[in-house]
């Protein structure tokens, strides 16, 4: 600026340029508060860039993880949170829970009060174990990994990467992406040798509602046992079930009752469920849940109800709900055989 600019015109300039620079400032700040410019490259302990935890946790705010737990002396443990921040979006935001868990294999596929609506996941197809919705995943991991036996764990738990998004939504595919690179980063730290089994799915099987009554669950011949409804309490309603696709279907049944009694049914080829389930001892003895032996190999199969139902046959008395029980494992045992080729076989 020459030295023959007049006064007032320097002191314009000068108050413009300042002026750009707090706009230049404000807008950095911003840009800092509300978006990921020049934020962490990953997360959880290096398992997941930043780029799968951007697609699950959607909109403004800023990635931070608000919890990491990873020990691997003497047992491997993991658990991680990452939230979205925001200085000028109000309300909590977005928050992704992920943790190695030791659970039965088939937790996820029947009435649990944690892990609900099991035929409305989608179910792993072409690669690694597991299924997905908006808000939750999860995917089994290998079993005899080096650090997976731990005190006072039971043979009938093998080890499951869990994941849970809370107050959001987001799409299944990039939340079953975000869960396979966790569930690898945390097989690494079990000592698994068994990569084969977190392949990424070649693709996801969705839910499909079926409400043909000829065709129940999609599984032709299967009726519900006459026993197994209460007139008034508990009659013929609307089956979801997850399709044909993956080597896992679930089939959940809404019945039409106070409380919505719900009843819940999976069937399963797939060698993960049924070995896993196999190391169950309780699996056989009448517990609603076995492993049959087939030509082309296993068949896990599982009944299981929500309270509402369970209360419903209570209320009949002890001998009714063992009947009713008993008359609906075995007609989805059979239909379910005939189903995947298995002979029919008699009890539970």
């Amino acid at each position: 600026m020459s030295a023959k600019t007049p006064r007032a015109l320097r002191l314009r300039i000068g108050v413009g340029l300042a002026a750009a620079l707090v706009l230049l400032g404000g807008a950095g700040l911003l840009a800092w508060w509300n978006t990921d410019i020049l934020g962490q490259d990953r997360f959880c302990g290096d398992a997941l860039p930043s780029s799968d935890v951007s697609a699950v946790l959607g909109g403004p705010g800023r990635l931070a993880q608000s919890g990491l737990y990873e020990e691997s002396d003497p047992y491997y443990s993991f658990s991680c949170k990452v939230q979205r921040t925001s200085k000028f979006v109000g309300g909590d935001q977005p928050l992704l829970e992920a943790e190695l868990s030791f659970d039965k294999a088939d937790f996820g596929l029947g009435a649990s009060r944690l892990w609900k609506n099991a035929s409305a996941s989608s179910y792993f197809i072409g690669g690694a174990t597991g299924a997905v919705s908006q808000t939750q995943a999860w995917v089994l991991l290998p079993t005899g990994c080096a650090k997976e036996i731990r005190p006072a764990s039971q043979q009938a738990e093998i080890p499951v990467l869990k994941m849970n998004l809370t107050r959001g939504r987001s799409n299944p595919a990039a939340l079953a992406r975000t869960a396979l690179t966790t569930a690898q980063h945390v097989a690494a730290g079990l000592g698994c040798t068994d990569t084969n089994a977190l392949k990424m799915p070649a693709r996801l099987q969705g839910p499909v509602d079926d409400t043909n009554p000829a065709v129940l669950c999609g599984m032709k011949g299967f009726q519900l046992p006459e026993a197994a409804l209460v007139k008034g309490k508990a009659e013929p309603g609307t089956a979801h079930v997850t399709g044909r696709g993956s080597r896992t279907r679930v089939c959940d049944i809404v019945l039409q009752g106070p409380g919505e009694p719900r009843i819940s049914l999976a069937v399963s080829d797939d060698p993960a469920v049924t070995k896993a389930v196999r190391r169950d001892e309780t699996a056989t003895q009448g517990s609603g849940r076995t492993v049959a032996a087939c030509a082309s190999g296993d068949l896990y199969v599982g009944v299981s109800f929500n309270d509402a139902y369970r209360d419903v046959l209570l209320d009949q008395g002890k001998d009714a709900y063992e009947t009713a029980r008993s008359a609906l494992f075995t007609s989805f045992q059979h239909a379910a055989g005939k189903d995947y080729g298995c002979p029919p076989t008699d009890g539970e």
